[in-house]
């Protein structure tokens, strides 16, 4: 078991070190060996804010950032490029260049 102030330690490390967002156009199911997205589009950097030892980040692309493609997984890197967590979902498709989608992950330290 973690205790309480092992997982706010845990988080604090986290939040300082991943901070990546990537999107891509990817859809293969994600598994504990992988190391990158399938098809990467576009990058953030953000800086997950911190409840306790819940992460979140959120970040925002423009359609223009995107492309025609849509984008269709997300995931969480460090600096080092190492991938934290992959998630897949059902395609954006053409997002209008002057909109803008913003994704928000949540992340439990437990």
């Amino acid at each position: 078991m973690i205790v309480d102030s092992g997982k706010e330690a845990l988080a604090s490390t986290m939040a300082s070190t991943f901070t990546k967002v990537r999107i891509g156009n990817g859809g293969d199911d994600t598994a504990s060996s992988q190391t990158a997205l399938d098809a990467f589009v576009a990058e953030k950097t953000v800086t997950p804010s911190r409840i306790g030892s819940q992460l979140v980040w959120t970040a925002s692309f423009t359609g223009a950032e995107i492309g025609t493609q849509g984008v269709s997984e997300i995931g969480i890197f460090n600096t080092a490029d190492t991938l934290l967590s992959r998630v897949t979902f059902t395609n954006t498709g053409v997002v209008p260049s002057a909109d803008t989608v913003t994704f928000t992950i949540r992340l439990e330290v437990d």
